[in-house]
C-alpha cells in the first residue's frame, strides 16, 4: 500500500472484502439481467469488470489514509460518507460497461441515465454525511477525487460515442489525469510545485458541469442543446484547470499585484457587468420563443410529448409554458436567478426539439448557462440561492 505507512486494522480490511463481495454480486446480477435484454452484454461484462476492479484497487490502496486530518490513529470503519462514495464507485463501474458500443434502445438508455444520476446525488451528500459523523478523512478525499475523475471520463466517453458531444470533449474528461501526470512529472524532474490558489467558483463550475453530465445522456435531449451547453460548461471548467496548472507550475503568482489586478477586472466583467445583460437577453429571447409558439402551449411541444407517449401531454405542455412565462421575467428581475435558469432549460429544450436551433432559443440557452455559472449579478432582487451555493452541504 503506497498511500500511507500504517497497516489498516482487521475491521477495515473486512469492510473492504465485504465491499468487494457486494460489488461482485451486483456486477453478476446486472449481467444476468442485461444478457436477456441487450446483445452486447459480453463486452459490458469485460469493461465493467475492469472498471470495478480498478475502483476496488483504489480503495485498497488508500485504506491507510482512513484517519482524521491531523491524527495518526486509523479509524476502524469506513464511515457513512465513504459508504456513499463506494456506491458511486459501483455505479460508475456499471456505467463503464456501456463504453464503445451503440446507444442502447428504450428503457436501457434510461438505466444509464439513472446510474449516473445516482452518482451525482451521492457526490453531493457523501461529504455531508462524513462531516456529520466526524469522519472526514484523507481516504474520503482521495476516493472522492478518484471517482469524480473516473465518472466524468466515463460519461464524456459515452456521450461522445453516442453522438451527443463532439470528439474534442474527451479532452475535458482527461484533464484531471493530465493534471495529475503533470504534477508527477514535475516531481520526478525536481521542479518546484506551488499550492493552488483558492477559488470560490471552482466547486460551483464543477457542480454545474456534473449536473450537465447527468442530463447529457438523456435520449430526449436535442444534440444542438447538448453541444452548446456542453461547450460553455467545458470552457469554464477547462479554463479553471489551465489557471490551476499555471499556478502550481509557477507560471502565475496569485500573490502578485498584476495577477490580482487581472483577477479583479475579470470578476468585474463576468460577475458584475455581464450578468444583467444575460438576464435582459433571456427576457428578450424567451419572449420571441413564446411568440413563435403562440397560442400557448405550443402545438409542437404537445406533439413531442405525444410522440413519447407521455401521460397528459396537454397538461405537461401547459406546465412547460407556465415555466417559460413566469420564469423569464423573474430571472430578469434577479429572483432565484440560478435555480430558475435551470428550470427554463426545459421549455428552451422543447423549443429546440420542436423548431430546431434558432437564434432566439440558442441565445436563450447561452444566457441561462452563463447565469447558472456566474449568478444573476448586481441589481438582483432576490438572489437567495447565492447564500448557499458557495457553501458545502452541512457547513456553517
Amino acid at each position: 500500500m503506497s498511500a500511507g505507512s500504517a497497516t489498516p486494522p482487521a475491521s477495515l480490511r473486512r469492510q473492504w472484502w465485504a465491499t468487494a463481495a457486494l460489488w461482485l454480486a451486483v456486477w453478476l446480477a446486472f449481467y444476468v439481467w442485461l444478457r436477456a435484454v441487450w446483445p452486447d452484454s459480453g463486452r459490458w461484462l469485460l469493461l465493467s469488470g475492469a472498471a470495478l476492479a480498478y475502483g476496488l484497487w483504489v480503495v485498497w490502496r488508500h485504506l491507510p489514509a482512513n484517519h482524521r486530518v491531523g491524527e495518526a490513529t486509523l479509524l476502524p470503519t469506513l464511515g457513512p460518507g465513504n459508504a456513499l462514495t463506494l456506491a458511486r464507485g459501483l455505479c460508475i463501474g456499471l456505467l463503464a460497461g456501456f463504453l464503445f458500443g451503440p446507444w442502447p434502445p428504450g428503457a436501457l438508455a434510461w438505466v444509464i441515465v439513472l446510474l449516473y444520476t445516482i452518482t451525482d446525488v451521492a457526490d453531493y451528500f457523501d461529504g455531508y454525511l462524513a462531516r456529520r459523523a466526524n469522519h472526514v478523512t484523507p481516504l474520503g478525499g482521495a476516493l472522492d477525487m478518484e471517482f469524480d475523475g473516473l465518472g466524468t471520463l466515463v460519461v464524456i466517453l459515452l456521450a461522445v460515442s453516442f453522438g451527443q458531444l463532439p470528439w474534442w470533449y474527451v479532452g475535458l474528461g482527461l484533464a484531471r489525469y493530465l493534471f495529475v501526470l503533470g504534477l508527477w512529472l514535475r516531481r520526478r524532474l525536481g521542479r518546484p510545485l506551488h499550492d493552488m490558489a483558492p477559488s470560490a467558483h471552482r466547486r460551483v463550475f464543477a457542480g454545474f458541469q456534473m449536473g450537465f453530465l447527468s442530463v447529457v445522456l438523456w435520449p430526449i435531449l436535442p444534440r444542438p442543446m447538448a453541444v452548446i451547453a456542453g461547450t460553455l460548461f467545458a470552457a469554464a471548467t477547462g479554463l479553471g484547470f489551465l489557471r490551476d496548472w499555471l499556478v502550481v507550475s509557477g507560471g502565475l503568482d496569485p500573490a502578485h499585484a498584476r495577477y490580482r489586478a487581472v483577477q479583479r477586472r475579470l470578476y468585474r466583467l463576468f460577475a458584475v457587468l455581464l450578468p444583467p445583460l444575460w438576464r435582459l437577453l433571456l427576457v428578450v429571447t424567451m419572449t420571441s420563443i413564446l411568440r413563435a409558439g403562440w397560442p400557448l402551449p405550443p402545438a409542437a411541444w404537445q406533439a413531442i410529448l405525444i410522440g413519447w407517449g407521455a401521460p397528459g401531454p396537454g397538461l405537461l405542455a401547459t406546465l412547460l409554458a407556465a415555466i417559460a412565462v413566469s420564469g423569464a421575467p423573474l430571472v430578469g428581475l434577479g429572483i432565484l436567478g440560478r435555480a430558475l435558469s435551470v428550470a427554463l432549460s426545459l421549455p428552451i429544450g422543447f423549443d429546440i426539439a420542436g423548431r430546431g436551433l434558432r437564434w432566439d432559443n440558442g441565445a436563450a440557452l447561452v444566457a441561462i448557462v452563463m447565469l447558472m455559472l456566474l449568478g444573476p449579478g448586481p441589481f438582483a432582487l432576490w438572489p437567495v440561492e447565492e447564500k448557499v451555493i458557495f457553501r458545502r452541504l452541512g457547513e456553517r
